[in-house]
């Protein structure tokens, strides 16, 4: 190692020692306590509440835990997931036709009683709605009911405006058979392009139900829909799904949920005078995603629905959704009630249970931490740990002071840093020593 990399190594290294642990207080607007539920030695985890998700950086990096001392207690930050296992199937094909009012007609054949619990038809075309009817049967004579009347969609030519999946009550019939009716506006048989089969299981975890408030609904008659609009009531929240509740008692829909961080925005308007002027502009809704809500009774009395609308993972989640729920020509469906759920992360640090942290959130331009504990804890949510709380947030009253700048860990370990600073003095002198003797050789040899 040539002298310049150890005099950068001795500068990184100070470097750091005198800022990794130095937090300043007054860069962060709110604060909360974190109570302990019981003594525990070890780990202690809590659960982000609404609030902190509301003050927080979308990517939650700007949430710090400070001890007693002023000093940084590291955490892991982790969120309980879904796991779902699917089993997918290509049955064979053994019959394709058609019938007397043109609908498309495809027998399937599993080889063998099969378990399913979805379908998906993918059908030609472009802005439709065609009727589903699915049947199944062991011996491909005498056919059952699974589904009187579903619905396949879609929305312009758009790939992500498809919806060709249909739940099925879970059955194991070998044989199944599908029919497709036309619109009334179509004239020819739909084209069914392809056929596959799924077995879904899926294990979900823990979930926190939000009531949400409607802010608006109307009827589009132009569209032939129906619009809603709700507020979350806080930004950032890990939602996973919206829940409606719908009088009707039999109806299948195609359902487009859009969202939005506020509805309008400051637009500055230029004028001659050199005036500062704004205008409120709308901020436009941006799509989320598509997907259907139904309610159906089989033939044998069973009732089967869908009112979850699912968000898409990892998106960004708005505060305020738009709900439009198509219509086409049927009359309107009513949303009583809608309510949210979310899975919330937790945080999980370690603690010798004797002093509770602080936990300091809403500084916009601090870096994302990072921690050793996160290599150390491969899977922080099965660690054990004893349970704390975190309290309502307030305000920060260091923020914004310049006095609030903690001391330094320099400061606080002179001793250490002495020791630090003369080991890496010996190994630069060691270095310079051997530099020096090695010119004089060579002015002797010379």
């Amino acid at each position: 190692m040539t002298k310049s990399k150890i005099l950068v190594t001795a500068v990184v290294l100070i470097g750091t020692l005198s800022n990794v642990f130095a937090i300043d207080l007054a860069e962060w607007k709110y604060r909360a306590d974190v109570r302990f539920q019981g003594y525990f030695v070890g780990y202690h985890k809590f659960v982000l509440t609404d609030e902190i998700y509301n003050v927080a950086r979308g990517d939650l990096g700007d949430i710090r835990l400070v001890g007693e001392d002023g000093e940084q207690i590291p955490y892991v930050l982790a969120r309980p997931k879904d796991i779902m296992e699917t089993v997918r199937y290509e049955p064979a094909i053994i019959n394709l036709s058609t019938n007397e009012k043109l609908s498309a007609l495809v027998t399937l054949d599993f080889g063998k009683q099969t378990v399913k619990t979805s379908i998906e038809v993918k059908t030609g075309g472009n802005n439709f709605r065609r009727a589903v009817k699915v049947e199944g049967s062991n011996d491909n004579v005498e056919f059952f009911t699974l589904v009187e009347q579903a619905y396949v969609f879609a929305i312009g030519d758009e790939r992500d405006r498809r919806f060709s999946r249909i739940d099925l009550p879970a059955n194991d019939y070998r044989y199944m058979r599908i029919s497709v009716e036309p619109m009334a506006t179509e004239k020819e048989s739909p084209v069914i392009n392809k056929v596959e089969a799924f077995k879904i299981e899926k294990s979900i975890s823990e979930r926190q139900v939000m009531e949400i408030a409607r802010i608006e609904h109307r009827e589009d008659e132009k569209s032939n829909s129906s619009v809603y609009v709700y507020d979350l009531g806080y930004f950032n929240l890990p939602i996973t799904e919206i829940n409606a509740d719908i009088f009707d008692e039999s109806f299948y829909r195609y359902v487009t949920v859009e969202g939005r961080d506020a509805a309008t925005r400051k637009v500055e308007v230029y004028s001659e005078d050199n005036r500062q002027r704004f205008r409120d502009v709308e901020v436009r809704w941006k799509r989320i995603f598509s997907n259907t809500i139904y309610r159906y009774i089989t033939e044998n009395g069973k009732k089967y629905e869908k009112l979850v609308l699912r968000m898409p993972p990892g998106g960004h989640v708005y505060r305020y959704i738009k709900i439009t729920i198509k219509n086409y020509d049927d009359k309107p469906v009513t949303i009583s009630s809608v309510s949210a759920k979310m899975i919330a992360h937790r945080i999980v640090f370690e603690s010798d249970g004797s002093s509770e942290p602080i936990l300091y959130v809403g500084a916009e331009d601090s870096k994302k931490p990072q921690y050793d504990l996160a290599r150390r804890l491969s899977k922080p949510l099965e660690v054990e740990a004893g349970m704390a709380v975190l309290g309502n947030i307030s305000d920060n009253p260091l923020f914004g002071q310049a006095e609030a700048k903690p001391l330094a860990w320099t400061e606080k370990h002179k001793v250490l840093l002495l020791i630090i600073m003369g080991i890496m003095a010996v190994i630069l002198g060691g270095f310079i020593f051997k530099s020096f003797k090695s010119i004089q050789s060579e002015q002797t040899l010379n």
